[in-house]
């Protein structure tokens, strides 16, 4: 399992790319997913010149780091078909950025319309027909979250997408700050994460609050968080501080063998408190080694196509 550190965290903070990078390293992490809208980039076709690529790997090279994935997304799942097609061309782009970087893995998000998740995961899927076979010819991975406000934010619903391609080429990855909005407040973070295990790759690791309990979140006019309109989670970079069930979380990752496998990745992503992101950073890390690349096991489930009732 690669442990990895997220950028987003400080895209506001005006710090410069190598700034980041450095910091990143003086975290002690070894693995660093950039993740900016100028770099990699995502929804609009990556601008980034072939020379400011190899800029940005020498870069992250100098301080001893290697890219564990590139963290972006183009609107493959939208009901437009001149959109669905320009964002293909986009990522066939950020693959030509991928094989300069030497990078063999993505992950990125359903995206989409709640409203016509229908159509959207028809999108998606002809989409996938084209970029999944892509992907496989190069020895490439794509890692899918489900994220708020996407077509599909169930974690089974999304899961299942992944699963009837039952490709080396696509991965799912398990956002455990959206797990309130995988199962619509329960929280039962064991049952998804079994739910997914077959093609569970990638984690991303930040806690949040129940966003169906009373004034977790205050948001005004009151009625658009009352009737769905607007979806909130955080990404707390301090572990324990919010309402996701960790012992369960990294029990079930350990009886999944999710630490000792070479092709997980677990990714540190906090966000809107980037004066603790350093400080939370190296906590997450070391718990991470602790619970999952450190621990015993014991009897792994057996990776067979299990699927749970609902």
């Amino acid at each position: 399992m690669k442990i990895t550190f997220d950028t987003s965290a400080f895209w506001s903070t005006g710090m410069t790319y190598e700034e980041t990078y450095h910091l990143v390293a003086e975290a002690g992490y070894h693995y660093i997913s950039p993740y900016n809208a100028d770099f990699p980039g995502f929804w609009k076709r990556p601008k980034a010149t072939n020379e400011e690529v190899m800029w940005h790997k020498k870069a992250i090279d100098a301080e001893g780091l290697e890219i564990a994935s590139l963290t972006t997304g183009f609107r493959i799942e939208h009901p437009d078909e001149f959109m669905r097609e320009y964002a293909i061309d986009c990522w066939k782009r950020m693959i030509e950025i991928a094989e300069m970087m030497e990078v063999k893995v993505f992950n990125t998000e359903l995206g989409g319309d709640r409203s016509r998740s229908e159509l959207c995961e028809a999108k998606l899927m002809r989409s996938l027909d084209v970029l999944v076979p892509l992907l496989e010819s190069k020895g490439m991975r794509l890692d899918v979250q489900a994220h708020p406000n996407d077509f599909y934010e169930r974690n089974n619903d999304a899961y299942d997408i992944i699963r009837s391609y039952d490709s080396p080429a696509l991965g799912y990855l398990y956002s455990i700050p959206h797990t309130f909005h995988y199962d619509g407040g329960k929280g039962d973070i064991a049952s998804m994460l079994k739910y997914t295990q077959r093609h569970l790759k990638h984690i991303i690791v930040a806690d949040t609050w129940n966003y169906t309990k009373l004034f977790r979140y205050n948001i005004n006019p009151s009625e658009l968080y009352a009737d769905g309109t607007v979806r909130c989670h955080a990404h707390i970079g301090e572990i324990g501080s919010g309402d996701v069930d960790f012992n369960a979380c990294f029990e079930t990752l350990r009886e999944l063998g999710f630490g000792e496998a070479e092709d997980t990745i677990a990714t540190f992503n906090p966000l809107g408190f980037p004066e603790r992101a350093i400080q939370d950073g190296k906590h997450t890390k070391r718990m991470l080694e602790e619970l999952l690349l450190g621990a015993n096991a014991g009897p792994k489930m057996p990776l067979g196509q299990i699927i749970l009732p609902r």
